[in-house]
Formats: structure tokens, C-alpha cells, sequence
């Protein structure tokens, strides 16, 4: 069938094109509207990354430090542990009392306040 052949079809039978078109598209909608509403049911469980400054005390390693602010994003101690290096610049695990670490933690997002 050539292209005037087509036309000529959907010509013919406009209704049942114009019909056709309308199911495709509720269908459409259908399919996508009920998977947008389960995104937003997703998007209100996951955590955001945020970053804190801790002093450090004089009994904290990066040890005890990462099992205060871990949370299950990291596969281990030791990711996190190595995060919170590559952060600081730190070559070694050596950290000194009274001094400022930047630290990783997850938390839900924060929604931003309305203004009236």
C-alpha cells in the first residue's frame, strides 16, 4: 500500500481512526499516570546525602566515628571510613583530639517551607 493508499484508508474510515487514536491514548495515560504516582510513593522513602562538621574528642577514631554515622548507603565501615578520608584529605587513619572533620550522613530530604 503507497502513501495516497493509506491516506485514502484513514480517510475512509476516519471514526474508527479517530477511535483507535483515543484508546492508544487513554491507554497512554493510564499506563504512565499510575506509574507516576508510585514514583512519588519511591521518592518519599529514599535519603538524601548531607555533610557535618564534627569535632573530635579525645577517644574517637575514624572507627567510632563511622559506627556513630553510618547508615545502610554504605556497603561497610571501611567505605565509609574511606569516604570521610578522601573528604578530609586524610593519608592515614591518624585523626587528633580537637580537630574538625567534615562527615557524610542520610537523612530524609528537606522540605522547603511555604511562604504565606
Amino acid at each position: 500500500m503507497d502513501i495516497k493508499g493509506f491516506a485514502g484508508f484513514i480517510h475512509r474510515h476516519y471514526k474508527l481512526t479517530i477511535a483507535v487514536i483515543g484508546v492508544v491514548l487513554f491507554a497512554s495515560v493510564i499506563l504512565f499516570g499510575a506509574g507516576k504516582s508510585e514514583e512519588k510513593a519511591d521518592a518519599s522513602t529514599y535519603n538524601v546525602k548531607y555533610f557535618k562538621c564534627i569535632t573530635v574528642d579525645s577517644d574517637d577514631t575514624l572507627w567510632s566515628i563511622a559506627e556513630e554515622n553510618i547508615s545502610e548507603e554504605y556497603a561497610s565501615v571501611n567505605d565509609y571510613i574511606a569516604e570521610v578520608k578522601s573528604i578530609n584529605n586524610l593519608n592515614s587513619d591518624k585523626i587528633y583530639y580537637g580537630a574538625s572533620l567534615v562527615v557524610p550522613y542520610y537523612a530524609a530530604p528537606v522540605e522547603k517551607a511555604s511562604v504565606n
